[in-house]
């Protein structure tokens, strides 16, 4: 893309793609945790989805799908969503960018859910759809995923299907973990990489 971030260095991002040489012949491994991070566009931008699964041996988060939608129509989201749930994912979680309040309560609407939520009250131990307040935890969110790429913790395929993943985080630029997305490629895809990995702590 012609771009170079100031982020992720290459050396850190080269790594974490080797890393997946490590799982991938590993398949799926259904009853292992999976997080969905969903960054919801709707007309001013694309909607971006990652799915990331934490592996046990080796202990590593690997990427296992990454796809942005132009234009997306809310409810092709949710059936998507509740697809992975219903087919493939049954230990599953869903993080959403709570700014798309309307998309959240779809979700725990047809995942049988309490659609009036307060942030205070979010929990993974009771709720599959997890609101997230980005607005206050992008910094801490971009600071984890540093961290996650930093640890070799994650792990992303050298795969066509994940090239604008692998090209967003080449391209990030931040100033004290707020991400520019002006000059960030394909920022709803990193944004759907944080949410995501929200979902698990690391030491």
């Amino acid at each position: 893309m012609g771009k170079i971030g100031n982020v992720f260095s290459p050396l850190l991002i080269d790594k974490i793609i080797k890393k997946y040489e490590l799982v991938k012949d590993i398949p799926v491994v259904h009853e292992a945790l999976h997080c969905v991070g969903i960054d919801p566009g709707f007309g001013s931008s694309n909607t971006g989805i990652v799915i990331t699964e934490h592996l046990k041996n080796p202990d590593i988060v690997r990427v296992i799908y990454a796809e942005e939608f132009e234009k997306a129509n809310p409810q092709d989201i949710v059936d998507l969503c509740y697809d992975f749930h219903r087919k493939h994912y049954p230990n599953i979680r869903f993080l959403v960018d709570g700014s798309n309040a309307g998309l959240v309560r779809q979700l725990k609407v047809v995942f049988g859910e309490n659609p009036d939520y307060d942030y205070k009250d979010v929990s993974p131990d009771t709720m599959e759809i997890l609101p997230v307040n980005f607005g206050t935890e992008h910094k801490q969110m971009l600071s984890h995923l540093y961290l996650m790429i930093n640890k070799e913790y994650l792990a992303i395929p050298n795969e066509e299907k994940y090239d604008k993943l692998i090209v967003a985080l080449r391209t990030a630029q931040a100033k004290e973990y707020s991400l520019d997305k002006e000059q960030t490629s394909y920022d709803d895809l990193l944004d759907a990489l944080r949410v995501s990995l929200k979902g698990y702590n690391i030491k």
